[in-house]
């Protein structure tokens, strides 16, 4: 078991062997075509040129196959010509998962690579076709000519789709890019207007002049477990320092990629300023999700360990109906009338005392197996920062229906509120005499059975057509439904704490109901036996056409949107539980979408006046810090991951400081379940994915109008559950006329450092250590704030002037100076109508910053202005400036991001 010495020992030499790049990459590549014999057929329905598009692949060509395998499985052999002794990473660029093979060098045992290995540099073609890289594992090899086989692993008639293009041995850690070799520069073509962003891979050079680093412990949980403030309402890190929360989401498929890849992964969010990761997903086996995947347990606890050296947190987030594979796995009862994989058990979770022994069990080999990596389990590992109990389900949504949950399923739950009834009533039959005038067709009050009705029938609209006694049911079945969802989070969180011994926070839940207007405190206060309160958001523009839910292709229809112009709408507007620290786990401005330079702006402003504990943007797909491929929900691009450091540094500093609460609902849960609903109530805010499950026409603004959902972005609001006197007792709502100016489509903060002009399309925060500007710049003409002034010519964009050491901007000595436009990969392009034509490929473009800024500084003059690159590394030449009587005049760089101020 390693040591915490030993490991740390390893993540310094994995990132000195990532960094020292600078003679060049030993490697060998070779096109999986040409073999010097294979045995693939000659014609198969993926071939080049017929299913996948030449220019797609390495050398124009692949080996493919379909349909049934024959009695010999299709192989391939090659000659190569090692050129030095010595360990060698191995590459395979290849279909999907498709295509489960055996592999060997010379004589050696034959190797496997199964269909579970962690894709990366995932590309999406027409007709489902997917090119992916997936590391085959390591080598030793001598110097000189070696054979290599391939060989597919499957049986006679299985099977057999697969794709082969290409090739990699390498001597250093491998970033996949799509068909290019290591060290080759992307092709690209000159194009007015733009600039090519396509940094190296970030060596950390200890001389960089951005790296944010140092704001995270030397090790996360140095000082102990996270906890909550004594109000109860923000988190403290073990020592009580306050501490706010800028993450990311990483999938099991992030965390299954090679050792050194992950390292440079966290050290990479490190230094853009990221201090807690999110970890979704699944860590079942794929073909039976009754039991843990040891490698992918493995996988989680090496990136653990690997964001710990980097003094990032984790959240785990494990459990989601939609990643068990079936519940017949399972041993539910009425999961094996579909196909195995058809039916999700969503809801089940809440009332199924079966469903509910596999969970502990589960959780309890999760959090109790030693991480060898630390020597740690999760549980006593107090880098483990949150742990989520369950993700995006629950008793309210529309999932909840016959449809989804079988009937033996349902007959279960009718027999568990026929009970609660004859408990509270003396019988079920009392209980259905109460009232007359509400009718079950499935009450059977002989069989100890009360009829539980779906979603639909707990939504406002249904409600509004209820006669008087079917009201009264239907908020006794909403007590009953809510107690059981609260009472499972209740005794999940006493068997984290109590029976693992798990010292860190939990976090309930993060969904929505159908209705939330009618429906969401009820939601949130399910979450109260947790310790944070969340809730996930996206910002979802019209986008159409096959796997839009949760893709990018060629064929697409979209429109693009900015939130910067619908104030109303960005995901980032919560309805916070006093005494409780609110995050969002899951959040996203959704792509294709041009506009998205106002997302990390507008996260930071809201993080800062609600007073949000964390976020977390959903999802960091890349290794190497930068997409190669258009995907649905990007964060590692340039516009958003490219914008983290000034609006992290920012955030996490409170520069801009916790506003204050300007509306206050005391609620009553006897009134919530008597459907009285709640007033405050903020839009849904699903990704398209879920929006799925939504019902055509379904009601989702809240009924209740005199709420303005602008309010959010004025202070805080909040809401609390049952106080009988003192704080927090009694409803409040501060005058914001003066802060929201509807007709002249403005909004400001009501304490000030916030000023949003939706009509223009432009948000600016304004505090003595930063000022920043987010949307329709050029429209929005000269931005003066304080000590600064922004004048920019770009259409769209953000301009952020920070000081990296915490001074007012008019005394730094460090001053960043942050600026993003536009983006789109090489040869992404679009018809008039929307309609995708090419998704394009590496390198990423940018549009040209044009924009001068203006310092008025005390105590004399700049030093230095020098531009930066993406790695945040000093790039020679001078940065056009003039300065006067301590005013400082600088024409940003067109084709940088960054620009660094020196005093």
């Amino acid at each position: 078991m390693a040591s915490r010495r030993r490991w740390g020992w390893w993540v310094a030499c994995v990132l000195g062997a990532v960094c020292d790049l600078s003679a060049g990459p030993v490697h060998v590549w070779w096109e999986a075509e040409d073999a010097a014999g294979e045995s693939f057929p000659a014609a198969s329905a993926f071939a080049a040129g017929r299913g996948v598009p030449p220019e797609a692949l390495s050398g124009g060509d692949w080996l493919s196959s379909s349909g049934p395998s024959p009695e010999d499985s299709p192989s391939a052999v090659y000659e190569l010509e090692v050129p030095e002794a010595g360990e060698y990473r191995l590459w395979v660029r290849k279909f999907y998962k498709h295509g489960p093979m055996h592999w060997r060098f010379g004589s050696g045992a034959w190797q496997t690579l199964t269909r579970a290995a962690a894709l990366t540099d995932r590309n999406r073609l027409p007709r489902g076709v997917e090119l992916s890289w997936v590391s085959m594992g390591r080598v030793e090899l001598g110097a000189g000519r070696v054979r290599f086989e391939v060989k597919l692993a499957v049986q006679p008639g299985e099977d057999s789709v697969s794709g082969l293009d290409c090739f990699v041995l390498s001597r250093e850690p491998f970033f996949p890019r799509g068909t290019l070799r290591p060290g080759e520069p992307a092709p690209w073509v000159e194009e007015p207007g733009w600039f090519v962003f396509d940094p190296p891979i970030d060596g950390f050079s200890p001389d960089a002049a951005l790296d944010l680093r140092h704001l995270n412990e030397s090790e996360a949980g140095e000082h102990g477990p996270l906890r909550r403030s004594e109000a109860g309402d923000e988190l403290r890190l073990g020592d009580g320092t306050p501490v706010r929360f800028w993450g990311v989401n990483v999938s099991h498929n992030q965390a299954g990629h090679p050792d050194e890849l992950v390292v440079f992964m966290a050290r990479r969010l490190a230094k853009l300023g990221v201090n807690m990761v999110r970890f979704h997903g699944p860590i079942w086996a794929d073909d039976d999700t009754s039991k843990l995947d040891p490698r992918r347990l493995d996988r989680l606890h090496h990136l653990v360990a690997s964001l710990k050296a980097q003094g990032i947190y984790t959240n785990l987030s494990w459990y989601f109906p939609v990643w068990i594979r079936d519940a017949g796995d399972l041993g539910l009862a009425g999961y094996d009338a579909k196909p195995a994989g058809k039916r999700k058990p969503f809801g089940v979770l809440f009332f199924n005392e079966k469903a509910q022994r596999h969970y502990f069990d589960t959780l309890r080999e999760l959090m109790t197996t030693p991480n060898p990596y630390t020597g740690l389990s999760l549980a006593k590992d107090p880098a483990v920062g949150i742990v989520e109990l369950c993700n995006e389900d629950n008793l309210f949504f529309w999932t909840f229906n016959r449809k989804t949950v079988p009937s033996a399923q349902w007959d279960l739950l009718e027999a568990r509120f026929g009970a609660h009834l004859a408990e509270k009533y003396s019988s079920v039959e009392a209980a259905l005499r109460r009232w007359p005038g509400a009718k079950h067709a499935r009450d059977d009050a002989g069989a100890g059975r009360a009829g539980v009705s779906e979603a639909a029938a707990m939504t406002g609209e249904a409600v509004d057509k209820m006669n008087r006694d079917e009201r009264a049911r239907a908020g006794e079945q909403v007590a009953f439904l809510a107690g059981l969802q609260r009472g499972f989070y209740a005794r999940a969180a006493a068997y984290l704490r109590d029976e693992l011994g798990f010292a860190g926070l939990v976090s309930a839940g993060n969904w929505y109901p159908a209705d939330p207007a009618l429906m969401d405190a009820v939601e949130r206060w399910t979450y109260t036996v947790g310790d944070v309160i969340d809730r996930h958001g996206y910002f979802n523009p019209k986008h159409e056409g096959e796997g839009a839910t949760y893709s990018v292709r060629v064929g697409h229809r979209f429109e693009d949107r900015p939130a910067v112009r619908e104030p109303g709408r960005p995901p980032v507007l919560t309805n916070q539980v006093a005494g409780y620290p609110q995050i969002i786990s899951e959040l996203g401005w959704s792509n294709p979408n041009r506009y998205r330079a106002d997302a990390t702006l507008l996260t930071a402003a809201a993080l800062s006046t609600q007073g949000l504990d964390g976020v977390f943007f959903f999802s960091w797909n890349m290794h190497s810090g930068i997409d190669t491929v258009t995907n649905k929900f990007p964060v590692s691009v340039p516009v958003v991951a490219g914008s983290f450091p000034a609006m992290a540094l920012m955030a996490r500093r409170g520069d801009l400081p916790v506003g204050p609460v300007v509306v206050h609902e005391a609620l009553r849960t006897a009134e919530l379940f008597g459907l009285e609903g709640s007033a405050a109530v903020t839009e849904a805010a699903y990704d398209a994915f879920r929006a799925a499950d939504v019902p055509a026409g379904a009601a989702m603004e809240g009924r209740v109008e005199r709420f303005d959902p602008f309010t959010a972005w004025t202070g805080r609001v909040t809401r609390s559950f049952d106080t009988a006197a003192g704080p927090g007792s009694e409803d409040l709502q501060v005058n914001l006329s003066g802060a929201i100016d509807r007709p002249g489509k403005k909004i400001a903060r009501i304490d000030g450092g916030l000023t949003w002009d939706y009509g223009v399309g432009v948000a600016v925060i304004d505090t003595p250590n930063c000022v920043a500007a987010a949307g329709f710049l050029k429209e929005a003409g000269a931005i003066e704030r304080g000590p600064v002034e922004v004048d920019s010519a770009n259409v769209y964009g953000q301009v952020a002037v920070i000081a990296l050491d915490g001074r007012p901007l008019t005394q730094s000595k460090r001053i960043l100076i942050q600026a993003v436009t536009q983006e789109k990969l090489e040869g992404f392009a679009a018809d008039r109508d929307g309609r995708i034509t090419d998704l394009g490929r590496p390198p990423w473009k940018l549009r040209e910053v044009r924009a001068t800024v203006t310092l008025r500084l005390e105590g004399g003059p700049a030093r230095r202005v020098v531009a930066l690159d993406g790695n945040g590394e000093a790039v020679p030449g001078s940065v056009e400036r003039s300065a006067e009587d301590g005013t400082l005049v600088i024409t940003l760089p067109r084709d940088r991001l960054y620009t660094l101020v020196e005093r």
